[in-house]
C-alpha cells in the first residue's frame, strides 16, 4: 500500500477488516432496502455518502458504499439501454462523449503544439486514465443523473430536505460519540471502529477538543459540508434548536470549508435573495465572497498579529488559527494567493502553477483523468512527489468548479455550469435560492452529489406527453 494511504488503514487488523468489510455490507442493505421500495432514490444516496467513512482500502481509498451504490446503479442504467428500456436523446449524446473529445484535444494539442505533461514511463497509464476516469466517475454521475430523472415522481425537494435533516441530527449524535472516546476515553481503537480516521486523531492540530469529528462521513470538510447545507433548511423551518446543535458540532471539525459555506448561505438567503436569476445570484454571491477574501488577504498582517495577542482564547483557535496559517509564507515561501483566496498547497496550488505556465491548456484542461501526469516538480516537497514522478495516482480537487476547468478547459466548464444551473421558473422561492447555494458551495466544497440531485429536481418539467418517456435528460 502507498505511503500517501497509511493514515487511512488502521494498524489494527481486526478493526481494519471490520472498516473494509462495511461498505459492502451498508451498500448490500441499502440498495435491498431501495428495491424494497422502502427509500426513493435519493434517500439512498444520501446514506451512502453518510456512511463513505468506512472504505474498501484493499482496493483503494474511494471504494465505499457510494462507490458500490453508483455501481449498480451505471450497470442497471447501461442494462436498460441495451434492452431498449432507456433511449438515449441526441443532444445528449455531447454530454456523454465530452470527456473523450477533451483528451482528444489535449493529444492535438501535445502532437501539434507542445506537450505539457510528464509521461515517459507510463504509456500505457497515458492512454489508460481518461477510459478508468470515464468507467469509475464520470458514467456513474451520467447514470445517477438519469435515474434520478426517471423516478422523479417518487420523491421531492421537501422530502429530500427531510432526510437531510435527519441525517445530520443522526451525524451529531455520532459526532458527540467520536468526542467522548477521545476526549474523554481516549480509545483511539473504539474511535477508528466509529469511523474517525488516525490523521484526525492527533493532539494540538486538529479541533477546538483536539480532535476533529467526521460522524461516518469521509472527512471533516465533507462532513461539515453537508452540515452547512443543512442548516438553511432547519431555519427556514424554524427548527432553531436543531441548527444550533448542528452548527456547534461542524465547529469541532475546525474546517474554513464551513465558515465559508456559512457566509456564501448569509449572502445567497440574505443579500442577495431578491435576485431571482439562478446563475446571476450565484456569479454575485461569488463576486461578493472573492471581495471579501481580498479584504482578508490585504489584512493578514493585522489578523495575524491579532491572533499572536490572543491565540489562547477559543474564538481565536476556531475562527483565525488555521485560516490564518493558509497565508503564511514564512516555511513555504511561494505566494498561495488567487483572488485573495488562500489555496492549499497540496491540492490547488500545484495545479494553479502548472496551467500558469502552460495557459493555452485554460482551453482543453489537461484532460480527464490525466492529474498524474502533472510534471512531479510542481509538487516538490508534497507527499505526492513520489507519485507524480512515477505517473501514479490522482490528484483530487475541493475546489470543484476550479477542477472541471483544470480537467475539461473553460468552455466545459460554461457548458456544465449552464447545464447544472437550468431551472424551472415556477420553482419556489426557497428551493431556487437553495440551488444557487449549493452552485456557490460547489466552487469551494466536494459536494458533487448535491449538485447533481439539485439540478435534476430543479429541471424544467417535461411536457405531460413526454414525462414517461426513457430519459437520460
Amino acid at each position: 500500500m502507498d505511503s500517501v494511504y497509511l493514515d487511512l488503514r488502521s494498524s489494527n487488523l481486526f478493526v481494519e477488516i471490520f472498516k473494509e468489510c462495511m461498505p459492502l455490507l451498508i451498500a448490500t442493505w441499502l440498495l435491498v432496502t431501495y428495491n424494497r421500495k422502502r427509500i426513493n432514490i435519493l434517500d439512498l444516496l444520501l446514506y451512502a455518502f453518510a456512511s463513505e467513512a468506512y472504505t474498501l482500502m484493499a482496493i483503494g481509498p474511494t471504494f465505499n458504499a457510494s462507490f458500490f451504490v453508483a455501481l449498480y446503479l451505471t450497470i442497471n442504467q447501461i442494462h436498460q439501454v441495451f434492452t431498449g428500456h432507456l433511449r438515449i436523446k441526441p443532444e445528449y449524446l455531447l454530454l456523454l462523449s465530452l470527456p473523450l473529445i477533451s483528451h482528444m484535444l489535449v493529444m492535438m494539442v501535445a502532437q501539434l503544439y507542445k506537450n505539457p505533461l510528464s509521461i515517459e514511463g507510463s504509456i500505457a497509464g497515458y492512454y489508460f486514465r481518461p477510459v478508468y476516469f470515464y468507467l469509475k466517475t464520470y458514467l456513474p454521475w451520467l447514470a445517477i443523473g438519469s435515474r434520478i430523472l426517471q423516478e422523479r415522481d417518487t420523491f421531492s425537494f421537501e422530502g429530500m430536505l427531510r432526510t437531510m435533516k435527519k441525517i445530520a441530527l443522526y451525524s451529531s449524535a455520532i459526532g458527540v460519540i467520536q468526542l467522548i472516546v477521545q476526549v474523554v476515553l481516549k480509545n483511539d481503537t473504539l474511535g477508528e471502529l466509529l469511523g474517525l480516521q488516525q490523521r484526525y486523531m492527533v493532539e494540538q492540530i486538529n479541533g477546538p477538543m483536539g480532535v476533529r469529528i467526521q460522524a461516518l462521513f469521509a472527512e471533516p470538510k465533507i462532513y461539515c459540508a453537508f452540515m452547512s447545507l443543512t442548516i438553511p433548511a432547519f431555519l427556514r423551518d424554524r427548527e432553531y434548536k436543531s441548527a444550533a446543535w448542528v452548527f456547534l458540532m461542524a465547529v469541532q471539525t475546525a474546517s474554513q470549508t464551513f465558515w465559508i459555506n456559512m457566509f456564501a448561505a448569509a449572502i445567497v438567503f440574505v443579500l442577495v435573495k431578491r435576485i431571482q436569476l439562478v446563475r446571476f445570484k450565484a456569479l454575485a454571491s461569488l463576486g461578493v465572497i472573492i471581495c471579501v477574501f481580498l479584504c482578508i488577504a490585504s489584512a493578514k498582517d493585522i489578523l495575524m498579529q491579532y491572533f499572536l495577542r490572543n491565540r489562547n482564547e477559543l474564538i481565536s483557535r476556531v475562527l483565525l488559527e488555521r485560516s490564518l496559517s493558509r497565508y503564511n509564507t514564512l516555511y513555504w515561501q511561494q505566494d498561495n494567493q488567487v483572488l485573495g483566496i488562500p489555496l492549499q498547497r497540496d491540492m490547488e496550488l500545484p495545479v494553479v502553477n502548472f496551467l500558469k505556465d502552460h495557459p493555452y491548456l485554460l482551453w482543453t484542461g489537461y484532460g480527464p483523468g490525466n492529474s498524474p501526469f502533472i510534471p512531479g516538480h510542481y509538487f516538490s516537497g508534497l507527499m505526492q512527489y513520489m507519485q507524480h514522478l512515477e505517473g501514479v495516482g490522482g490528484h483530487n480537487l475541493n475546489m470543484r468548479w476550479f477542477y472541471i476547468l483544470a480537467e475539461f478547459g473553460l468552455p466545459a466548464l460554461v457548458f456544465f455550469f449552464w447545464l447544472l444551473t437550468r431551472n424551472d421558473r415556477r420553482l419556489p422561492f426557497f428551493q431556487r435560492n437553495y440551488l444557487a447555494y449549493v452552485v456557490v458551495c460547489f466552487f469551494f466544497s466536494q459536494i458533487d452529489l448535491f449538485l447533481l440531485i439539485m439540478a435534476m429536481l430543479c429541471q424544467p418539467v417535461p411536457e405531460k406527453e413526454r414525462v414517461r418517456l426513457p430519459l437520460l435528460t
